[in-house]
C-alpha cells in the first residue's frame, strides 16, 4: 500500500468520526456521482469474486473515499480484500507491505464502527484480527489487550466464544513480554475469562460448542499456572481477604477451593469455608464427600455426618453411595457401625471394603465381649471376623484372625467339636462355625 492510499484512509477515518452515529448502513446511499459509484462497486466486486484483491483495491478505495456511508457491504468486503492482501504479502515475505495492509484493515474496522453504528460487533472483529496479525509485536501487545477489554466492555459474557483463548493468550503475551500486569491483574483477567466460559456453558444450546468451552477452561487454567505461582500463600494473601469480606461470593469460593485443592492445602480453614459456601449454593457430591472426610479427620463428627448425609442425596451411583455409608460407619462403633456397613452392601453387594470393615469390628471386640467363662464362645468373635475377612478377600486379616482361633485342645477341653455351630454373643449376635488355629 502506498503512502497516498494510507493518507486517504486516514482522512476517510477522520471524516467518519464526525459522521452521525445514528447511521446503520443497512440501506444503499449513493453519492451524487452515482454512475461512477455504481461502476466502482461492480469493478471491485468482480475482482473480489476472482480473489484478485490487488485489482479490487483501487475501486474499493474510491468508494471509501467518496461514498463512505454507501452500505455496510463496502466494509464487509473491505475486510475480505485487506485480509487477502495481508495473506498475499505474507506469502511473498513482504513484511512492510503486510503491515501496511494490516494497518489499513484496522482503519476499515474503525470506519465501519463509526459509520454503521455497530461498534460492539466490529470491535470483536478488530480485536481478533489485531491478535491474529500483530500479537507477536511487543509494541502492539498492550494495544491488542485494550481492544479485547473494549470488546468485553461492549459485549460482556456474550462475546463470541472463539475470542476466549485469544483473549487469555493476549494477557499471557503482555504479562510475559511487556511485563505490564501484576499477579493480581492477571488473576482478575483469569476470573473474567473463566466467567465468560461459565456463562456460555450455561447458555449455549449446541453441545459441540459446550464441549469446546469445557476444553477452554483447562487451557485457560494452564496459561494462568504458567504466569502466576498460585500457591496456598498466594490464595491466602490475595483471595482470602476478599472472601472474608463476602463469604457468600460463590465464584470466589470456587476459585479458592480449586486453587487450594491443587496446592494440597485442604487442611486450611479457608478451603473448608470456601467448600461450605459452594455446598450452600451448588451442592456437589465430590465436594460434600471431601468436606465430610476433612471434618471427620478433625474429629468434627457433627459436620462430617452432615456432609456425608448430604453426599448420599447427590448421587445414585451404588459405588459412591456405598463409599459414603462406609465413611459414616467408620465414625460409629458396634452395631451402629455394622448397620451402616450393611447399608453399603445393600446398595453395592460387591463392596468388599464393607465386609472388611465389619470384620475389623468383630476382631476388635474381644475385650468388650469376652465373658471370660467359656473360651470358645469368647474367641468366637475371631471366627466371625474371619468369615467377614474371607468374604472381603482380605487374606492378611484372615491369617491374623485365624491366629486367634482356639486350639484343638481348647475345643476339646470346653466340650466342643470342630465344625459345630456356635453363637457369638454380645452386640454381634451372629452364628459361626468352630475351627481351630492348629
Amino acid at each position: 500500500m502506498n503512502r497516498i492510499m494510507k493518507h486517504f484512509l486516514l482522512v476517510a477515518f477522520v471524516s467518519a468520526l464526525a459522521f452521525s452515529a445514528s447511521a446503520q448502513c443497512d440501506e444503499w446511499k449513493w453519492p451524487e456521482d452515482k454512475k461512477t459509484a455504481e461502476e466502482k462497486n461492480v469493478l471491485y466486486n468482480d475482482a473480489l469474486r476472482n480473489d484478485d484483491f490487488e485489482k479490487a483495491k483501487g475501486p474499493h478505495q474510491w468508494l471509501l473515499q467518496n461514498a463512505p456511508d454507501l452500505h455496510s457491504a463496502i466494509y464487509i468486503n473491505g475486510e475480505k480484500i485487506y485480509k487477502g492482501l495481508v495473506e498475499a504479502a505474507d506469502d511473498a515475505g513482504n513484511d512492510d507491505a503486510k503491515q501496511n495492509y494490516v494497518d489499513s484493515l484496522m482503519l476499515i474496522y474503525d470506519m465501519r464502527a463509526q459509520y454503521c453504528n455497530n461498534e460492539a460487533d466490529v470491535v470483536l472483529k478488530k480485536a481478533y484480527s489485531a491478535y491474529r496479525y500483530n500479537i507477536k509485536q511487543k509494541s502492539q501487545m498492550p494495544v491488542i489487550l485494550e481492544l479485547f477489554d473494549k470488546a468485553y466492555e461492549l459485549n460482556g459474557n456474550n462475546m463470541d466464544y472463539y475470542m476466549i483463548l485469544p483473549y487469555m493468550s493476549t494477557v499471557q503475551y503482555n504479562a510475559k513480554y511487556v511485563k505490564n500486569l501484576s499477579d493480581t491483574q492477571i488473576l482478575d483477567y483469569y476470573e473474567r475469562i473463566q466467567g465468560i466460559i461459565d456463562y456460555q456453558i450455561e447458555n449455549k444450546s449446541k453441545q459441540s460448542i459446550v464441549d469446546k468451552l469445557k476444553d477452554y477452561k483447562g487451557t485457560v487454567d494452564g496459561i494462568l499456572v504458567g504466569l502466576v505461582n498460585i500457591d496456598c500463600d498466594f490464595v491466602r494473601t490475595n483471595l482470602g481477604p476478599k472472601f472474608q469480606e463476602n463469604p457468600n461470593d460463590l465464584k470466589l469460593a470456587k476459585k479458592i477451593f480449586g486453587f487450594m485443592l491443587n496446592g494440597k492445602c485442604t487442611d486450611d480453614p479457608l478451603w473448608l469455608q470456601a467448600g461450605e459456601t459452594i455446598m450452600a449454593n451448588e451442592p456437589d457430591f465430590g465436594i460434600a464427600k471431601s468436606l465430610g472426610a476433612k471434618f471427620k479427620a478433625a474429629d468434627e463428627d457433627e459436620k462430617a455426618t452432615k456432609y456425608f448425609n448430604q453426599a448420599l442425596t447427590l448421587t445414585e451411583d451404588p459405588d459412591k453411595k456405598a463409599d459414603i455409608y462406609i465413611q459414616l460407619g467408620s465414625m460409629k462403633s458396634g452395631s451402629a457401625a455394622r448397620e451402616l456397613y450393611r447399608k453399603a452392601l445393600q446398595v453395592d453387594p460387591s463392596k468388599s471394603e464393607a465386609y472388611s470393615a465389619i470384620g475389623y469390628l468383630y476382631y476388635s471386640s474381644f475385650d468388650q465381649c469376652a465373658g471370660k467363662e467359656d473360651m470358645i464362645k469368647d474367641r468366637a468373635v475371631f471366627l466371625a471376623a474371619y468369615d467377614m475377612f474371607q468374604r472381603a478377600g482380605n487374606t492378611k486379616m484372615m491369617n491374623s484372625a485365624k491366629e486367634q482361633f482356639p486350639s484343638k485342645e481348647e475345643i476339646f477341653t470346653f466340650n466342643y467339636t470342630a465344625g459345630d455351630e456356635v453363637s457369638v454373643g454380645c452386640w454381634i449376635g451372629v452364628t459361626t462355625t468352630i475351627r481351630s488355629r492348629d
